[in-house]
């Protein structure tokens, strides 16, 4: 009881006046210009998607299933996971590319010069889906963290091996960063116990976080919050099928894209990526059931979705 008490009184003191932004279907069309007809696919994004693990194959292939994130917009995706994986997404990625990594034992390993790559072509940087909790991935994620300049949308064990670092080095990072934790992955990151973030306001929990890392957090729930630590929107969109294994893989596909496009009002795009990935959601279980769902579902809905708004 004493935790939780020090934990409470922590929260307390966090707390933020929040401003709370309505968010509306005429901002989610706003992040779908019309495209020029003289476009080309360099406008909207190159991406990379870092992540996988022998455990964890499906976790990547979820983020780029579908090509996903390109149904949301990218212009081109590439998959960076370790070597020995790339043959079980192939058939999959049609108009992604692979960008192979170094591994060991399944998981990556973290060459600097491979990496070194990454920061040099893409505009978003979305890593941690099924990538494992190592101390090659805290090796990988901190290099970006010191050195890349784009959008890095953490997420998943990015998120694990973050709470384990010093905080400054995300407050000090040149990226702009999206954090995507669920509840757990919260507790994690922000030293609160589980009973402070079950129980008090996710919106306070969400900008309190984000105002102290200077970054974007994406709490997940059933209704999510989408901070910034100034503002904070509300996303109502999603249904109970989604509580299923891969979802958070599909958010990050979609988020890539969806900011990849929009680096302006990162917040907004954020945002709105949340409110397409709901939607999606709601779309598939209707067609599935609650029960029947599985997160593919969702990332076969993206299209349906992006047609409607």
């Amino acid at each position: 009881m004493i935790c939780v008490r020090m934990a409470m009184s922590s929260y307390e003191r966090r707390k933020l006046k929040l401003k709370i932004a309505e968010l509306k279907i005429e901002d989610i069309k706003s992040c779908f210009k019309e495209r020029d007809k003289d476009a080309n696919k360099g406008d909207f994004g190159y991406i990379a998607l870092v992540g996988g693990s022998l455990p964890y194959s499906g976790a990547i292939r979820l983020a780029a299933m579908a090509n996903c994130a390109m149904r949301a917009g990218a212009g081109v995706v590439s998959i960076a996971l370790p070597r020995s994986l790339a043959h079980l997404i192939a058939e999959d990625i049609l108009e992604a590319t692979l960008y192979p990594l170094s591994e060991e034992d399944g998981y990556i390993r973290f060459v600097e010069s491979e990496f070194e790559g990454l920061l040099k072509r893409y505009r978003v940087i979305a890593i941690g889906m099924g990538i494992g909790n190592t101390d090659e991935s805290f090796k990988c994620v901190e290099y970006l963290l010191r050195n890349y300049e784009g959008i890095l949308i953490i997420d998943a064990d990015g998120l694990n091996v973050l709470s384990r670092m010093d905080k400054e080095t995300v407050r000090a990072s040149k990226a702009r960063i999206v954090l995507t934790p669920h509840l757990k992955e919260f507790s994690r990151l922000s030293g609160f116990d589980m009973e402070t973030v079950t129980q008090g306001s996710k919106a306070q929990l969400a900008a309190s976080l984000a105002e102290e890392l200077k970054c974007i957090v994406l709490l997940k729930g059933a209704i999510t919050s989408v901070s910034d630590g100034k503002v904070t929107y509300l996303v109502d969109r999603g249904c109970p099928g989604m509580a299923t294994a891969g979802s958070g893989d599909v958010l990050s596909g979609i988020l890539s894209a969806v900011l990849a496009c929009n680096c302006e009002d990162l917040l907004l795009a954020t945002a709105a990526g949340a409110y397409i990935n709901g939607m999606a959601g709601e779309m598939a279980e209707k067609e599935n059931g609650q029960i029947s769902m599985i997160a593919s579902d969702t990332a076969a809905a993206v299209r349906e979705v992006i047609k409607e708004i």
